[in-house]
């Protein structure tokens, strides 16, 4: 079989750029008011802003320390804790790309219809649509994950040019009185209820983790980058970046636009955008480019979900058909699979409640991927300590980017912690599918391990049917 040309640093940093910068770039100023007041907000980006960057320090070291396990985080959990732990680490980023792509066609829909006003798309027409969408991107990335990072890189380029235009001029619209909000400590401006600094902090985390997810991409594709080394120099290039574009950003349109009139906004940044010179052009060119960014970050999901599934799948862990590729090196039946989950879910977007829909689809995102981000972090911790010879600053990076990874869980809320154990219960399903396929038991931990959780997914499913729990 020939071999596929390798991806090189920019295309690595434009597939990481292309993960984390999607839906969250466009909603988070919407998303973090209606929590937060501005200050809180800002508390909330340099906590979480530092916690991001600690754990993509995490993604650094280890693949500096092991530059022999490809794949980043499906590799580093199961080279730490074992195949079951692997499995979980790779099923719950898989279950994150797809639940991703739910809350990216959402948006997407959302803003088109803004767009169409009263000639709104019904919610039938834009499941139809958004199948479409779902299947082309099958089709495009059945020709090679290369050629599926080319596209990406492209559109990458083109939803960063409304980004710049927000960030260029919108500083004319800063005005320190809409951002300073008075008594932002005990009441949010933007709906008027009670809050502390800490609350604050607490449910904006989420919503910034989630602008966050994607800083490891480049290294669940070291599998297929020229070397380790622009594996490492890619993901501290897209970390920065966008935390410098998001806290842009978020503050230009914390601090142009009224609390209560950004929380009510369908699209902030077009309303934004449409208070400078650019006008009603402005506007319609950010509804546009969320549209643009919504698709390619959908596509760079698919990629790292599909990659990861395909990873573990070649080394026993997942059902091996899951590692069958095709002559352009497409791991076709884990994409086939990908696509499927995704295609039924997408059956939520028949709701009309599009909001609802993407916040609930990014919650529980964030929530699968939580587990993932705290097993690797983890493992940066036992290599770490058990080597006398580490500096200090490594062992400081690992622990702290644990108790981030720990924080966010906790963060995000328990409601979502239990929707996220229903799919790692479904996972173990399919790991004892893959343990007999290698002729291999699952070890008494792993069979108690996954007994508890298939009989915990029960009891909140039963939960949830009777009305006790509510999504």
């Amino acid at each position: 079989m020939k071999q596929q040309k390798q991806l090189g640093l920019w295309l690595l940093v434009f597939v990481s750029l292309g993960s984390m910068i999607g839906s969250g770039i466009f909603n988070s100023p919407k998303d973090l008011i209606n929590v937060a007041n501005p200050m809180g907000t800002l508390i909330t980006w340099i906590i979480g802003g530092a916690g991001a960057l600690m754990l993509a320090l995490v993604f650094i070291y280890l693949s500096a320390k092991k530059p022999e396990l490809k794949s980043g985080i499906y590799a580093y959990a199961r080279d730490g804790f074992g195949d079951y732990m692997g499995f979980n680490s790779a099923w719950g980023y898989w279950s994150l790309g797809w639940l991703g792509n739910i809350s990216y066609l959402v948006l997407f829909f959302k803003t088109l219809n803004d767009l169409l006003g009263e000639h709104a798309l019904s919610p039938l027409t834009c499941f139809i649509l958004g199948s479409a969408i779902l299947w082309l991107y099958y089709f495009i990335l059945l020709s090679g994950v290369r050629e599926g990072a080319i596209l990406n890189f492209i559109v990458t380029v083109a939803k960063l040019v409304p980004i710049a235009l927000v960030i260029l001029l919108g500083f004319s619209l800063v005005d320190n009185e809409i951002f300073n909000v008075p008594d932002w400590q005990t009441r949010l401006a933007s709906t008027g209820k009670t809050t502390t600094p800490l609350l604050q902090v607490k449910d904006a985390m989420a919503i910034v983790l989630w602008c966050f997810v994607g800083i490891e991409a480049a290294a669940v594709l070291s599998g297929r980058a020229k070397s380790q080394q622009i594996v490492r120099k890619a993901i501290i290039i897209s970390v920065l970046s966008v935390l410098t574009i998001y806290m842009l950003i978020t503050f230009i349109s914390m601090a142009s636009i009224p609390a209560q009139d950004l929380a009510a906004s369908g699209t902030p940044l077009s309303l934004v955008l449409g208070k400078t010179m650019t006008g009603s052009t402005g506007s319609f060119i950010v509804k546009v480019g969320i549209m643009i960014s919504v698709l390619g970050a959908s596509l760079s999901w698919i990629i790292l979900s599909v990659e990861t599934m395909y990873a573990s799948a070649k080394e026993g862990v997942m059902p091996k058909a899951l590692a069958k590729i095709n002559k352009k090196e497409t791991p076709v039946n884990a994409l086939l699979l990908t696509q499927i989950f995704t295609q039924i879910f997408l059956f939520s977007i028949l709701s009309s409640a599009f909001n609802e829909t993407y916040l609930l689809a990014i919650t529980i995102g964030t929530t699968m991927v939580l587990i993932p981000y705290l097993l690797s972090s983890l493992y940066a911790v036992k290599i770490s300590w058990r080597d006398n010879r580490e500096k200090t600053i490594n062992k400081l990076i690992a622990v702290v980017g644990t108790l981030y990874a720990t924080y966010v869980i906790y963060a995000v809320g328990i409601k979502y912690l239990f929707l996220s154990i229903i799919f790692y219960a479904i996972g173990a399903i399919v790991f004892l599918k893959g343990r007999h396929e290698q002729k291999q038991k699952p070890k008494h931990w792993e069979w108690a391990f996954m007994l508890t959780l298939i009989a915990t997914a029960i009891v909140l499913i039963v939960l949830i049917l009777n009305g006790k729990i509510v999504i």
